[in-house]
């Protein structure tokens, strides 16, 4: 089982999801960041694993939050 974890990070004078070593493009806000991570999670195909999604919180620290994938078995 693989487990996976998009980060929302500050990137180019906004915010990118980061998975692993590799950033999304950049998008002007934490919550737009947030929405694109959630749309590439639920494309993601990772078998019977899970996708978490790893976010500043507002009081500091870090909010991690469930994500949908597609365990539908499916290489397509």
């Amino acid at each position: 089982m693989v487990d996976i974890t998009y980060q929302i990070v500050p990137h180019d004078e906004g915010w990118a999801y980061k998975l692993g070593g590799t950033l999304s493009e950049t998008y002007a806000t934490v919550e737009e960041a947030i929405n694109h991570a959630k749309r590439a999670a639920s494309r993601q195909k990772i078998g019977d694993g899970d996708a978490t999604l790893a976010f500043p919180a507002p009081g500091g620290g870090w909010r991690f939050v469930p994500l949908e994938t597609d365990k539908s078995g499916s290489r397509l």
